[in-house]
């Protein structure tokens, strides 16, 4: 499933449909800032095995633009509390935890208002993105010790065991025109 928001820079999520059906899909435009960001892509999937049905979000919040980040994740927690089918919400938020602060931005503090979302913190604190200022570039890591992408649960997926893992290759970093600047991660759960 591929957003239409994002121009050349969209959004996927890919997954196992002999496993998933897929209930429905669409995304979230009135949380894409006058239509120039992307606006969160939403699929509802219904476990074939289970029955058990849910939602799975992912985003790319604005990076340069913090009052509009602000915004963005504010919408997304009014969003999340309206819904009624457990909710995971993964991707980069552009949120600047650190690890030694234990703190991010103010749209960090803003998803975890109200409780409406609970973060799915990595098992092992492992740097996920790089970024060496182009400028004046000297080969080290910008903002070592920090993260920009998260996992996310509302709803009664906040019950479910969960377990995030930030995957780690030989020679990931620093990115090449071959290679991400941001590592992924993997989301492990289980239906209760």
């Amino acid at each position: 499933v591929e957003s239409e928001t994002g121009n050349s820079d969209r959004m996927q999520i890919l997954l196992n449909q002999d496993r998933f059906e897929i209930v429905r899909k669409f995304e979230l435009h009135e949380i894409n800032d006058q239509n120039r960001y992307r606006s969160p892509l939403v699929v509802h999937l219904k476990d074939r095995d289970s029955a058990v049905e849910f939602l799975v979000m992912v985003n790319h919040l604005a990076r340069g633009k913090s009052e509009i980040r602000d915004q963005q994740v504010t919408q997304l927690v009014e969003w999340a509390r309206d819904q009624t089918l457990p909710v995971i919400a993964l991707g980069d938020y552009n949120l600047d935890y650190v690890f030694a602060e234990e703190n991010g931005n103010e749209a960090f503090r803003l998803i975890l208002k109200d409780n409406v979302w609970n973060w799915i913190q990595p098992t092992e604190w492992i740097d996920t993105n790089w970024y060496d200022n182009p400028e004046s570039p000297d080969g080290e890591d910008d903002y070592p010790g920090s993260m920009l992408d998260f996992a996310f649960v509302a709803g009664a997926a906040k019950t479910w065991e969960m377990e995030c893992n930030i995957i780690v290759t030989p020679g990931d970093f620093p990115d090449d025109e071959k290679s991400s600047d941001h590592r992924p991660f993997e989301l492990l759960f289980n239906f209760p």
